[in-house]
């Protein structure tokens, strides 16, 4: 038996209707009036069949347990392993971050060893250092959700919270979220997604695969690029079109700026 919380309802159900059925044979209005003076008074069969019912009552919970302990074990291991992904994740990002101010701010050591005045460090030279780290920081904490059905009454921050739970996250804290682009029709805007922590993007953008296993399956998740970021996704998504034209016995996919494949099973 699956452990699901539909199950554990269904037992609910089923409990309820055997002890239904046993304190109608008991001939009592309810569980209290079950004891040793009312067991006595009744005949051999009727006091068998109560027994069988609560015997496979007992089986059923008991294979409900069961099934919950192994559901248990196996979210604390997917919980360990999303943990050393998330650290895996951060040391990125610390990298990421740190390159971007090495990139944007050089010293003044450096100017002076090269003897070069081509690129001074001025005042605005380190505003856009820090404006640039200060967006990637931003963009860090963001996602972008595609193929969500557009509706008048939508909640963006609501549609969020139901990709979390179909990952089976808890949803965390959504500053913002909201359609980006012209409305136009026949095509669906994406929906940006704000979060307090970019840990919190990292875990959805990890594991967004999973969501073609669920009823979500048209929906698909990206990453908050800047311009150039994107002009680079675009040429790998050609590029990915392409291959898949030529040979379309491999499944493709983007992963670390390349595009990667593998044979379909």
């Amino acid at each position: 038996m699956d452990f699901s919380v539909h199950s554990l309802h269904t037992f609910e159900f089923e409990l309820s209707v055997e002890l239904q059925t046993v304190l109608k044979i008991a001939n009592v209005p309810s569980t209290t009036g079950l004891n040793q003076n009312s067991l006595m008074k009744l005949y051999k069969n009727d006091l068998t069949e109560i027994v069988l019912r609560l015997v496979k009552v007992y089986e059923k919970n008991l294979k409900i347990c069961k099934s919950a302990a192994v559901k248990i074990d196996q979210l604390k291991s997917d919980q360990i392993e999303n943990q050393k992904k998330l650290m895996e994740l951060q040391d990125k990002q610390i990298d990421s971050v740190q390159q971007t101010v090495k990139t944007e701010l050089k010293t003044w050591a450096d100017v002076a060893k090269q003897g070069v005045t081509s690129k001074p460090i001025t005042k605005h030279t380190v505003k856009e250092a820090v404006r640039s780290v200060n967006d990637e920081e931003k963009r860090s904490k963001c996602l972008l959700i595609y193929g969500v059905e557009e509706k008048d009454n939508e909640i963006p921050c609501v549609i969020a919270q139901n990709v979390y739970r179909k990952l089976n996250f808890n949803p965390p804290k959504i500053v913002d979220s909201y359609r980006v682009g012209r409305k136009t029709p026949g095509k669906l805007r994406p929906i940006k997604v704000e979060l307090k922590h970019p840990t919190d993007a990292m875990v959805l953008l990890k594991n967004a695969g999973k969501l073609r296993s669920t009823d979500m399956s048209s929906v698909y998740l990206s990453p908050d690029r800047n311009k150039q970021e994107q002009a680079a996704h675009s040429k790998l998504v050609a590029e990915m079109r392409t291959m898949i034209k030529e040979d379309p016995n491999k499944f493709y996919f983007i992963r670390n700026n390349k595009v990667n494949f593998i044979d379909k099973k």
